[in-house]
């Protein structure tokens, strides 16, 4: 086993990168991404190279703050999501007379809060692969999601031998991150389960009554004390690692809050205050692994809604004006690969998914 404390990036980054189990992660990273991209090619969405920086990038990103570099004397945002523009493709496919499928494998950069080192999830730089389709609502694009998970584990089910090998380098780095054993690559069965997420709270609200001891392992996992749960707000990481752990399949938590997701999300028209959104959540202990939604094309609620949520329109004149235009329906997701193939490999902390991973709080090579 890799002697292991995040501190460990910054001096041993080649001993690292160069273990032959770590190796064998970067093959399965490879066979990930080729599996999304196969699967998204057979279903008819085209690739666009991801748009790396522009004058405003998506804000709702959960505390992390946004990157700016001066582009020839104008402030520009480093991406950390390619909602507004991948809104704009598949829209643009769709009115050349295509199907308005469209993905991208976007950089993303997010200055994630320090305590976020001990999430075991999250990195500053990741790839996520974004899609979007003009048309549809988002429990449409749940279908494409589940259908797309589904697809990767097939694909990697035939490299288990290699799996087996990462599993049990790993194994007794499980318990103390929070994850389940894990003795196979199980194919989750269609369609996932759906829960709101109203009835998402509840369930944690249950689970705590019955054993409030978990209050202290989160404390002593996060390294933080647990939030308090709100049914107008996201539910806190801590909690998520719960509710994922208390599952043995992938599901969907919908039906957010308005007032725990950003202006883009559409809102049901017939029920206030509730988002057209979702998030897919990996079992055992993984968390979250793809957030989705349909989004708001007219361009009045959209303003309205920056107002609420204290966003300056004028950073988002383009998007705004684009939407005036030609804005329409479309529902689409982000899909963390890094996320997945910390999963598919059960890896204790997603540092191990990538070389050179840039770890909140840590500066390393």
């Amino acid at each position: 086993m890799i002697e292991f404390t995040k501190d460990k990036f910054k001096n041993d980054i080649f001993k690292i990168v160069s273990n032959p189990t770590m190796q064998k992660v970067y093959e399965i990273y490879d066979k990930v991404s080729s599996a999304m991209r196969e699967f998204l090619n057979k279903n008819g969405f085209l690739e666009f190279k991801a748009i790396l920086i522009g004058p405003a990038t998506d804000p709702g990103i959960r505390g992390a703050k946004q990157v700016s570099i001066d582009y020839y004397g104008h402030e520009y945002k480093i991406m950390s999501s390619a909602i507004l523009y991948k809104q704009l493709l598949s829209i643009a496919r769709k009115h050349s007379g295509n199907s308005g499928k469209i993905y991208l494998f976007g950089d993303n950069i997010r200055l994630e809060p320090v305590e976020r080192m001990y999430s075991d999830r999250h990195l500053v730089e990741f790839i996520q692969v974004d899609l979007e389709v003009a048309g549809i609502d988002h429990f449409e694009a749940m279908k494409i999601a589940e259908n797309l998970f589904v697809y990767v584990c097939k694909k990697l089910k035939k490299y288990e031998n290699t799996l087996m090998e990462i599993w049990k380098f790993f194994e007794p780095e499980w318990e103390l991150h929070g994850l389940k054993p894990r003795k196979k690559l199980k194919i989750p069965k269609i369609p996932f389960k759906k829960i709101t997420h109203k009835e998402a709270i509840d369930m944690i609200k249950e689970f705590l009554e019955k054993d409030p001891e978990v209050l202290k392992k989160m404390e002593t996992m996060f390294k933080l004390k647990p939030e308090e749960l709100s049914y107008s707000k996201e539910i806190p990481l801590e909690y998520e690692w719960l509710i994922s752990y208390m599952h043995d399949e992938p599901f969907f938590v919908y039906d957010y809050p308005k007032t725990a997701r950003g202006f883009y999300d559409r809102e049901y028209p017939n029920k206030p205050g509730i988002l057209m959104d979702f998030d897919m959540i990996l079992p055992d202990g993984y968390g979250e692994v793809i957030s989705g939604a349909a989004r708001e094309f007219e361009v009045d609620k959209v303003i309205v809604r920056m107002k609420e949520s204290g966003e300056d329109a004028e950073k988002y004149k383009w998007y705004l004006e684009f939407l005036k235009k030609h804005g329409e329906p479309t529902a689409g997701f982000g899909i963390g690969l890094e996320r997945t193939v910390r999963y598919i490999c059960a890896l204790p902390t997603i540092y191990f998914s990538i070389p050179c991973p840039r770890i909140p709080g840590i500066v390393s090579p």
